[in-house]
């Protein structure tokens, strides 16, 4: 059984598992992780993981026995931040959980290829995925996780992101994304605009660029999640919506505005418009005296103003099959996670104290 204190560790190089048995589910591992030598040998035909607490052995009678004792075995370890439909979100500190969090980095790394912190977890945030079968409520599932730096300079809302392979395809991992957004607090007082911590993978990029996109087509279409939802007839982008008459054909807005609506970075918003080919400059006039401008007349990427036409966002939803509806339940969060707010005090000092 896995130890809290790691043993001697073979390199990434010369670890070879041939299948994982998670629960009851068998599948093959990705990549290689560093897994105690002293407790998974070379060459490991299966590795036995628990699915509760992501205990590992190789022997499944240690496991058979463990699962009966295994203190995450009826609930998880930390504080639930998500519930809606079934599927639950909860926010572990690594400082607090060390062994269910490393455990959890090691059986991660299986399916990562980079960016994976396996013994130093204090400094993390560690998000769970769970479904609870409504036809077995002491029973529940862990599907997949995002992990986060407590403190980030660089504004990252996600460090590693994984939906275990017999899960994905799911859109699981739009939910995990979109929760990672509402939780720093961006459409918050004192939130914070931010993103996953880049570069990202291959598979990753494509995966965010698919979000973001999303992310902005529903905003365009039907405003912040926190809006009152658009009628049943505007939710469907096969057709378009009785009230687009009433709308602009077009839209004028920065990419600084697009950012603060949907809580994206200016360099992720660019990116997702020039997926949807939608990036479409405004043309600024031209100066009669002079066609050279200095560093200083050149707009910042953030006050770059773009001009979209609502009938391609429309289009482009039909194209890709887009559901208006949220991947995440605003009222998944009732109760459970209190917005960010700043003191209108706090925020006088603040002030004071930068002027």
């Amino acid at each position: 059984m896995a130890s809290p204190k790691p043993a001697r560790l073979h390199t990434p190089v010369d670890r070879n598992i041939h299948n994982v048995v998670l629960g009851d589910l068998l599948f093959k591992p990705w990549n290689q992780s560093i897994y105690p030598e002293d407790l998974v040998p070379k060459d490991a035909d299966r590795l036995y993981v628990c699915r509760w607490c992501f205990r590992y052995s190789c022997d499944g009678d240690i496991l058979e026995e463990h699962k009966y004792v295994c203190k995450h075995r009826t609930i998880p370890p930390g504080t639930k931040v998500y519930d809606h439909g079934g599927y639950a979100v909860w926010e572990v500190d690594g400082q607090n959980h060390q062994l269910f969090a490393q455990n959890l980095s090691l059986f991660a790394k299986l399916f990562l290829g980079h960016k994976t912190v396996f013994f130093d977890v204090a400094t993390f945030l560690y998000y769970i995925l769970t479904f609870t079968d409504p036809n077995d409520p002491e029973s529940y599932y862990v599907l997949g996780f995002f992990s986060k730096e407590k403190l980030s300079w660089d504004a990252n809302n996600l460090a590693c992101i994984l939906i275990f392979p017999p899960y994905q395809h799911k859109q699981l991992g739009k939910l995990l994304m979109g929760v990672s957004y509402k939780l720093s607090g961006w459409d918050s007082n004192g939130g914070c605009i931010g993103g996953p911590e880049k570069p990202l993978s291959e598979l990753g990029q494509k995966s965010y660029v698919r979000f973001w996109a999303e992310r902005i087509a529903r905003f365009l279409l039907r405003g912040k999640p926190t809006d009152t939802p658009v009628k049943s007839d505007q939710q469907k982008p096969g057709s378009t919506p009785k009230s687009s008459r009433k709308r602009p054909l077009r839209e004028t807005m920065t990419v600084e505005e697009l950012g603060l609506g949907t809580g994206m970075l200016t360099e992720d918003v660019i990116t997702a418009l020039k997926s949807m080919g939608l990036f479409e400059l405004q043309a600024t006039p031209k100066k009669r005296k002079s066609n050279r401008r200095s560093v200083d007349d050149m707009p910042s990427p953030a006050g770059q103003t773009v001009t979209i036409c609502k009938s391609d966002v429309w289009e482009w939803a039909k194209t890709h099959h887009l559901s208006l509806d949220d991947p995440v339940s605003e009222e998944g969060f009732d109760g459970l996670w209190p917005p960010v707010v700043v003191p209108e005090e706090d925020e006088r000092s603040i002030t004071s104290e930068e002027d």
